[in-house]
């Protein structure tokens, strides 16, 4: 494999930050809106009358739309195109000035097209159902069938067209600049660690570190570092939560939603999964504070601290570093057991520079999926220092790009899925992974070294993930009654550690709120459940795997592809004939991470 990349060839888009075409493709996109604007009009005159619109209309109503719709399409392509690009850019050096200068120009660019469409999308989720079945019975149009029937749910939460607008304007210098605020302050953050400045993202690599002091120096370097900006931080996750709130309160006129019921239809499950699916969790938080209990015990640890929870098994001698190289040949053989194709995809991506994982200077923190739209092609961005924690991260992002991949021939809105659904096939990838390589292990520390990743996501996903989901809705209480000041910020998350992870941590992350983007993020509220959704939904479908046999890969391949057209529910009913509104089909999968982590157990014995 001497052929692979480790830096992403984005070239034959653009040359660079610096490229003139991309202020060409700017102005030509400007001049698109115009036009889609222009286009749009019309629906204005219908939205007050659109429950009662004569059929007679019907035909020239659907040429608009039809018309509208091919232009919105073909201006989110280059549009998609360009985002992608800034956004790689930015992921590798935050301080790159002209892909920061992009940045907010092509979010200025998003609201604007937005304000062109919204009132056709305000009539058609207003129009009466004889309608809306006239558009989706239409060839070119039954793309949009489940999108609009989804958002119909939340008729009675439009505002005025004048005021969708207006809110969709104000956004872009308001809601979205703080969350611009918090990207840059996180890629350009430097963290004191044994007396060397170093970027936040090299310091969370550090607390994968086998030295335990070098761990918790990194820890609390990324701590100090925060503890700067505190206030900063604090004022970035008041005004995005403030907004939302206020938000939420204008469109309540005629119906309050709560928080959790917008978020719910956001993710495309219904309230009782979500419930359920906590609620069984919180049942049995014991098998991730076991994890941490027997990693603490393999590690001579007498108190797990938060700087342990990325902590590595010991190994005799000098800690393996996992090329690069081998890391895609790992994941491409284990990816091969599921279908040849799915392992050739793997060294696909790494051959053709669609994979970014060099460490740099300014590099951003994470690791994620993103893509291109026109070709549609996938991109991957993490920082790869060659510890089994970034070879499990490459197969979870490799995950999410096989997704998109086998979506990549169907119609654009049908490729549009949820977070909760996009967790799955990221989570069934590292699953793959992590049981190829159990298998292949030859010795007691081979095996404890994958036992061990399958302790690390119980404790993660059972105890981190619930605990962020307990600080937001503390977080969205306390912000109803005022400004939330850092330091109650600070016991907040303090507590909603506390109420997860007990005793099975000496002490908690008080800072984890300032410190993980996901708070921060303003275009999506509660980032944290769709995680634990995803984990355990793979395990549940992963579960499947014996029982359909040769017909599995058939039916994940299927499944994956309604992704973007069903809710979780719909989805899980008809390839799976299951339902996941009762605890028992949480319980099912609860039930094989209590496995994994007895099989820890019995290695640390």
């Amino acid at each position: 494999m001497s052929n692979l990349q480790q830096i992403w060839d984005n070239h034959h888009f653009y040359s660079g930050s610096d490229d003139p075409r991309i202020a060409t493709t700017v102005e030509a996109i400007k001049g698109a809106i115009v036009t889609l604007a222009e286009n749009c009009t019309p629906f204005d005159q219908y939205i007050e009358t659109a429950e009662t619109i004569p059929v007679e209309q019907f035909d020239t109503l659907l040429e608009l739309v039809r018309t509208a719709h091919q232009q919105r399409t073909d201006i989110w392509k280059d549009m998609g195109n360009l985002r992608t690009f800034i956004t790689s850019i930015l992921s590798v050096d935050a301080q790159d000035t002209h892909a920061r200068e992009w940045k907010p120009t092509l979010q200025q660019l998003g609201a604007e097209m937005s304000q062109a469409t919204k009132a056709l999308d305000v009539f058609l989720t207003r129009a009466h159902d004889n309608f809306i079945q006239h558009v989706i019975s239409d060839p070119v149009l039954e793309e949009l069938s489940f999108a609009i029937q989804h958002q119909r749910q939340l008729k009675d939460q439009l505002l005025s067209l004048a005021e969708e607008k207006l809110v969709t304007g104000l956004g872009v210098t308001g809601l979205q600049a703080w969350g611009n605020l918090y990207t840059e302050l996180a890629g350009s953050l430097q963290c004191t660690v044994n007396d060397t400045q170093i970027g936040l993202a090299k310091a969370f690599n550090l607390q994968s570190s086998p030295d335990r002091p070098t761990r918790a120096a990194a820890w609390q370097g990324v701590q100090t570092a925060w503890e700067t900006q505190s206030s900063t931080a604090a004022s970035i996750l008041n005004a995005i939560n403030g907004w939302r709130l206020e938000e939420t309160k204008q469109r309540g006129r005629t119906r309050t939603l709560h928080y959790l019921d917008q978020s719910c239809h956001t993710s495309r499950i219904d309230r009782a999964t979500l419930d359920a699916m906590m609620a069984a969790t919180y049942q049995r938080r014991s098998i991730g504070q076991r994890a941490l209990n027997t990693m603490g015990q393999v590690l001579n640890i007498d108190a797990m601290q938060p700087w342990d929870l990325f902590a590595p098994p010991p190994v005799s001698g000098e800690a393996e570093v996992i090329s690069y190289e081998d890391a895609i040949d790992m994941i491409a053989k284990a990816f091969r057991q599921l279908t040849p194709a799915m392992g050739d995809f793997v060294v696909m991506m790494a051959e053709k520079g669609w994979i970014d994982a060099k460490p740099t200077p300014n590099r951003a923190t994470g690791a994620y999926c993103g893509g291109f739209s026109e070709p549609r092609e996938p991109r991957i961005f993490m920082t790869y220092e060659g510890t089994m924690t970034n070879v499990l991260t490459l197969a979870h992002e490799l995950g999410h790009a096989w997704h998109s991949w086998v979506m990549r021939d169907l119609p654009r809105y049908k490729t549009y899925y949820s977070m909760t659904l996009a967790e799955t096939a990221s989570i069934f990838g590292e699953t793959l992974v992590r049981d190829a390589l159990f298998a292949q292990a030859k010795t007691t520390e081979q095996k404890l070294g994958i036992a061990w990743e399958d302790g690390s996501a119980a404790a993660t996903f059972l105890l981190n993930i619930p605990a962020r989901f307990t600080f937001e809705q503390k977080l969205v209480e306390r912000r109803k009654q005022g400004f939330v000041i850092a330091d109650t910020l600070k016991t907040m998350m303090g507590d909603s550690w506390q109420h997860w992870y007990e005793d099975s941590l000496a002490s908690y992350d008080e800072m984890f709120w300032a410190s993980k983007l996901h708070f921060s993020m303003a275009g999506l509220s509660f980032y944290n459940y769709p995680y634990l959704f995803g984990y355990l939904f793979s395990l549940g479908i992963y579960a499947q795997k014996e029982r359909y046999g040769e017909a599995f890969n058939e039916l994940y391949t299927n499944l994956l592809r309604d992704t973007g057209s069903m809710t979780a529910e719909n989805l899980v009913q008809q390839h799976l004939q299951q339902d996941i509104r009762q605890p028992a089909f949480w319980q099912a999968s609860l039930d094989i991470v209590d496995r994994g982590v007895s099989r820890l157990e019995a290695l640390a014995m």
